[in-house]
């Protein structure tokens, strides 16, 4: 990615000709353009082996405990306050010094800035020692962007190209809003949290609001004319998904361009959609809803508008559910339809939440171990005092001691959770005697392995 020629570049002639010299005053000279391209190389080049020489310090100052010494409380706020680096950027700083420890040939790309501190961050979200130099090789020439679309959805131990999960894959956006728009958000949150009877992610509240917008939301919402903008005949899917008739690999088109959603996305979809059948020759056909508008008002009416799972207080976002899938013969009728939430639907088609007839009419619901739903969770036996259970698995006590008491300090302060740096020290508990900076690597070794 970089020039190999590390010297520093004279610019003088090019910033004094940027400054104030036009064509008429002065020619520049012929290779102008050649310096300052070497020069921002040459700036690329040391910012990389700063960054690698940076996540050096930073594994040490965690094994001397250096923030101790300015009084900090943890190595983040010496950053934060020492560094200036923001929560979550010390987090990321710390995360991918640690991370670099065992993947030595990711961190040489880095010093010898043969990659960016960017696509290096990335690189540690997959690489290990054993599938490092397939991630080098395939990052070769791409940039940081890339690179990141290249490591969504994969886990440590993955090679580049492995098929991914779309589930598993996640996106951030960044929204600058006003302090009104803030005020909404919250409320829109809390509004949702009430008709759900509980929390929901920033992922659930957005696609809610964008369903609704889009034409999927509220029955029976007035339009500005005073009409039925959202009547209840009208199918909950408006928006655009495509599924391959052989595969049934879905994509949903999204401002131009079409992006891979879950197969349970287009089955949920199938319930409750208007179908424009092939788009892709000349024989277009009339675009019909799967379920017919009388059923699905008379469906909605039945259940009152509301989702039928127990317990549930959600009225306003409702979607219609085959109770016996249409691939297994079930039909469109009002018996063998049910009015779900959007939450609930999707909790069916991924397997979460079972519904099933009964011969009373009324559907039964369970969890997917067959609990009726809501029915707590099966706690584990507590054996009773004469029958206390010995185990014969190394001790995994909250606290070591001696230099497994440091090595597991270690590993809290850069961000491991209590459980897994008891568990990765324990893993280098035979090593005793080695130095404390050996004894951290293995330890590093041991918490990154699947």
């Amino acid at each position: 990615m970089f020039d190999r020629d590390d010297e520093r570049v004279d610019l003088g002639s090019v910033f004094d000709g940027a400054a104030g010299s036009t064509g008429a005053d002065r020619a520049p000279p012929a290779d102008d353009w050649r310096r300052l391209d070497r020069a921002l190389r040459g700036i690329a080049r040391r910012r990389a082996a700063l960054d690698a020489e940076e996540a050096r310090c930073l594994v040490a100052a965690q094994r001397l405990a250096l923030h101790r010494r300015f009084g900090h409380a943890t190595l983040a706020e010496y950053l934060e306050r020492t560094l200036g680096y923001g929560p979550r950027a010390a987090r990321e700083r710390l995360r991918v010094a640690t991370a670099l420890q065992t993947l030595p040939e990711i961190a040489d790309a880095l010093g010898r800035g043969v990659h960016s501190y960017s696509a290096v961050r990335e690189l540690t979200r997959v690489g290990r020692d054993d599938t490092e130099a397939a991630w080098l090789a395939a990052a070769a020439g791409k940039t940081v962007h890339e690179i990141e679309a290249m490591v969504a959805g994969r886990r440590p131990g993955d090679l580049p190209g492995a098929e991914v999960d779309p589930t598993a894959v996640r996106r951030s956006l960044s929204l600058e809003v006003g302090t009104e728009t803030l005020a909404l958000w919250r409320d829109a949150r809390l509004a949702l949290e009430l008709e759900r009877g509980g929390a929901v992610s920033d992922d659930e509240l957005l696609a809610t609001m964008c369903r609704e917008m889009l034409g999927g939301g509220r029955v029976g919402a007035p339009d500005h004319a005073g009409g039925d903008a959202s009547p209840a005949g009208r199918a909950a899917y408006q928006i655009a998904l495509t599924v391959c008739p052989t595969c049934d690999r879905t994509t949903q088109d999204g401002g131009g361009r079409a992006i891979e959603v879950p197969p349970a996305v287009g089955a949920r979809a199938r319930c409750d959609a208007t179908v424009l059948g092939r788009v892709d020759g000349d024989d277009v056909g009339r675009a019909v809803q799967t379920v017919p508008p009388r059923i699905r008002r008379a469906v909605i009416a039945r259940d009152h508008g509301r989702c039928r799972v127990p317990g549930c207080r959600s009225s306003r976002f409702i979607e219609v559910h085959h109770i016996q899938p249409r691939a297994q013969g079930g039909r469109h009728t009002v018996a063998n339809l049910i009015s779900l939430c959007g939450g609930h639907h999707d909790a069916v088609h991924v397997g979460r939440l079972q519904i099933a007839p009964a011969a009373s009419g009324e559907p039964t619901f369970t969890h997917a171990d067959g609990r009726p739903y809501g029915a707590p969770s099966p706690s584990p036996t507590t054996p009773r005092r004469h029958e206390r259970r010995v185990s014969t698995e190394p001790s995994r006590s909250a606290s070591h001691h001696g230099p497994l008491a440091d090595v597991e300090q270690a590993l809290r302060g850069l961000g491991f959770p209590a459980s897994e740096a008891r568990a990765a020290t324990d893993a280098c508990a035979g090593h005793l005697g080695q130095p404390l900076a050996e004894l951290v690597r293995r330890a590093l070794r041991a918490a990154h392995k699947p």
